[in-house]
């Protein structure tokens, strides 16, 4: 393949997404929860040649070479453009959105995996998307029924994974350590689906993850420290980072409880947690 293109990402907030429906063929654009554009393209001649989940652009390559074709031949099947997604941790070279040399393929199933389209389509995606993109493959099913909930769920193992679908056969997208406070936003069997920090959704195990994050108190105030020397720390758990340490006497401004930590402000204003058996 040629040299990679640096592309910069856009901001999280506004970055565009990709959505491959097997079922028909089709390739969608979305942006800000519009459809931008909608391609036709070719996917795996079998069900299980490309693969389903949520995947990231890794690389990009203009005029791609492919087994010791040069780019920009006639006889090369990878077309005008290469956009690399990373599947099972690989660089983005086994799977990818490219163009093709066989343009009646399109709308058909006929690759080995990776996903076909015309060349000038591909051009024109190529030139919207930046590396970071996020790639969803499925195969026109309806997905699993998701079971409406809100609240926040703890993360209580000390780093759990974040996936794509609600199964432990997809793809890692994400992880977050002991302590994490998540934002729920649904349940499916034994997983719940979580919002991440850049606004996209994910799965995380109920073993790895308590129901419940902070609960207000019903009467906020004071609380005063009763041991003679007590760490203040960043996150409701004895391996949460110590941000201070507060004689005995001293009180607090109590705004909130998660499980057997007591949530409080800081004069800075930050939020912290003191463990309730040092407090009264």
């Amino acid at each position: 393949m040629g040299a990679a293109v640096p592309v910069t990402d856009a901001a999280a907030s506004t970055r565009p997404w990709i959505e491959v429906n097997k079922a028909t063929n089709r390739l969608t654009l979305h942006q800000d929860g519009r459809t931008i554009k909608t391609y036709s393209v070719a996917t795996g001649r079998s069900q299980s040649l490309t693969p389903e989940g949520t995947f990231k652009v890794v690389v990009k390559f203009i005029k791609p070479g492919w087994k010791g074709i040069a780019g920009g031949l006639s006889e090369n099947p990878l077309g005008e453009r290469w956009i690399g997604i990373q599947v099972n941790g690989d660089r983005g070279r086994t799977y990818g959105i490219h163009g093709t040399n066989q343009p009646d393929s399109i709308g058909t199933y006929a690759s080995s995996g990776c996903i076909r389209m015309k060349n000038r389509d591909v051009i024109d995606l190529y030139n919207r998307v930046p590396e970071g993109t996020l790639v969803k493959i499925h195969d026109g099913r309806q997905s699993p029924k998701v079971n409406a909930v809100s609240g926040q769920v703890t993360v209580t193992a000390t780093q759990s994974n974040l996936r794509s679908q609600p199964s432990l056969t997809a793809p890692v997208v994400g992880q977050s350590g002991k302590g994490t406070r998540l934002t729920l936003t649904g349940t499916v069997g034994d997983w719940h689906r979580v919002k991440r920090a850049d606004g996209q959704t994910a799965y995380i195990h109920q073993s790895v993850a308590r129901k419940g994050g902070n609960t207000v108190l019903s009467r906020k105030g004071e609380v005063t420290v009763t041991a003679r020397l007590a760490n203040i720390r960043k996150a409701p758990s004895m391996s949460g980072k110590v941000l201070q340490r507060v004689i005995g006497g001293k009180q607090l401004e109590a705004t909130g409880k998660e499980g057997n930590w007591i949530q409080i402000r800081l004069k800075s204003g930050q939020t912290a947690f003191i463990h309730q058996n040092i407090v009264r």
